[in-house]
């Protein structure tokens, strides 16, 4: 009876079930989830960011191996929305993204905020709708910014590219979470206390989420870490270096413009 048990306990450990772990997705949102070179420098960089760093610790707590896979932001939604058993990092949660994900972990909330090149009114949404606007392509504010019939969107694969458009003058405003912003604008060597920074569109919640076929039970198992890593103090010492990490500037020259849309 002892030898049964023992090799029933082995198939068990051994099968499909019980040896999956959730996929987790993310892409290149500093300062939640990148690189530092980043893919426009560089094809080899390490992973940095709040997000990445308090998943990686509450996956430490759930026994997941903490493996983080980045690519393209609309593939890693395309596959948190299909699935199956798949973990998503940094996405803000949205009334237009809300019946597509498992919404398990609130990380941090950010405000969304609009941005204004100098000289222009960005006191209201209204008043840029017909100018050129900045945001993050396949995100919340771009989904926005949609529903909102703006007239002269134009996306971009990265917030870094969106700060360059808006200091040249290409782009008239940027809608984006403000963390994305400063990090974004220091990124390309500007000063953040010069942002023509104006209306506080919406909060901006940034979300540890998965897909729709994650039971709650594996859900409620992350929740009960990110408690843990409150408790502990992890949360409270990433999150106060995260707010007060100053982006170095990439030199315009040392970026690989070709790989602006990139999508890995």
């Amino acid at each position: 009876m002892r030898r049964l048990m023992l090799l029933l306990a082995a198939l068990l450990a051994t099968s499909p079930a019980s040896a999956a772990e959730m996929r987790l997705l993310a892409a290149e949102l500093p300062p939640f989830t990148y690189h530092v070179p980043p893919p426009t420098v560089s094809e080899i960089g390490e992973a940095h960011g709040l997000v990445y760093e308090l998943v990686r610790a509450m996956a430490k707590r759930t026994g997941h191996s903490g493996t983080i896979e980045f690519m393209g932001w609309s593939r890693a939604q395309e596959l948190a929305i299909i699935g199956p058993n798949v973990g998503i990092l940094a996405l803000t949660r949205s009334p237009e993204r809300e019946p597509f994900y498992n919404w398990m972990v609130n990380i941090v909330t950010d405000d969304l905020i609009l941005v204004g090149s100098a000289g222009v009114d960005a006191a209201s949404l209204d008043r840029v709708k017909d100018r050129p606007t900045g945001v993050l392509r396949t995100s919340g504010a771009e989904n926005l910014l949609r529903e909102l019939k703006f007239t002269r969107i134009e996306p971009a694969s990265e917030e870094w590219v969106n700060a360059l458009k808006l200091r040249e003058r290409r782009i008239d405003a940027w809608l984006a979470p403000r963390l994305m912003v400063l990090y974004g604008w220091r990124e390309i060597g500007g000063d953040a206390s010069a942002l023509n920074i104006g209306q506080i569109v919406r909060p901006s919640p940034i979300y540890f989420a998965a897909s729709r076929d994650v039971p709650e039970t594996e859900a409620d198992r992350w929740r009960e870490a990110f408690a843990q890593v409150r408790a502990d103090g992890t949360y409270d010492r990433i999150l106060s270096y995260y707010r007060r990490l100053k982006a170095e500037p990439i030199p315009e020259e040392r970026r690989r413009f070709d790989r602006i849309e990139w999508g890995y």
